[in-house]
C-alpha cells in the first residue's frame, strides 16, 4: 500500500504525489540515504527557500523592517506547497508594484503587515505566471523605493542606537 499525498490548490485542482515516507521506502538499500543526511538536505532547501522569500519581503517598499513568526511559517508552507522560488518572489513584487505604482490620485494605502497579504497574488502567478523579464523591470523600478526604505530604517536606528560617549 501506497501513501500519498494530496497538495490543494486555492480553485479546488488537486495534487496527488507520493508521501516522502512512501518514496523513501521504495529505495532500494544501496541508493538510499541516510535519514539524517536525506532530512538535513530536505531542512537545508527549505531553509534557503524561506531566508530568500523573507529577505525580498523586507527589501519590499511597504512592508516591515523585521519578520514575524507568522511569516516565517508562511514561507515554509510555501516551500513545502512546491511553489517554485521565482513564483514567490515575482508575486511579491507583484503586489509591492501594484501598490506603489497606483494613480497619485488615489488614497494612501497602509503598511503591509505580513507575508499572507501576497498569497492571493501568489496563486494567481501559479495560474497565470509572468515573464521572467517582467519581473526583472519591476524590480528595477521598485529599487529607488527600496533604497528609500532601507535608509530610512538606518536613520531611525542611528538615531535610536546613538553612542552616549557621543
Amino acid at each position: 500500500m501506497s501513501s500519498t499525498r494530496v497538495d490543494r490548490f486555492a480553485d479546488g485542482r488537486h495534487r496527488s504525489r507520493p508521501s516522502a515516507s512512501s518514496v523513501e521506502g521504495r529505495a532500494s538499500s544501496s541508493t538510499r540515504l541516510p535519514a539524517s543526511l536525506n532530512r538535513s538536505r530536505v531542512s537545508d532547501a527549505g531553509r534557503i527557500y524561506v531566508e530568500a522569500v523573507l529577505e525580498r519581503y523586507l527589501w519590499l517598499p511597504g512592508t516591515p523592517t523585521r519578520t514575524s513568526r507568522r511569516d516565517r511559517q508562511l514561507a515554509g508552507c510555501l516551500y513545502e506547497r512546491d511553489v517554485p522560488l521565482a513564483t514567490t518572489q515575482s508575486a511579491l513584487l507583484l503586489g509591492a508594484a501594484r501598490r506603489a505604482f497606483r494613480s497619485e490620485s488615489s488614497s494612501p494605502l497602509p503598511r503591509i503587515r505580513t507575508l499572507h497579504y501576497f498569497l492571493p497574488i501568489v496563486d494567481e502567478l501559479l495560474e497565470q505566471p509572468v515573464a521572467a523579464h517582467y519581473s526583472e523591470y519591476l524590480e528595477k523600478r521598485l529599487l529607488p523605493l527600496a533604497e528609500a526604505k532601507t535608509e530610512a530604517a538606518r536613520a531611525v536606528n542611528v538615531g535610536r542606537y546613538r553612542d552616549p560617549s557621543s
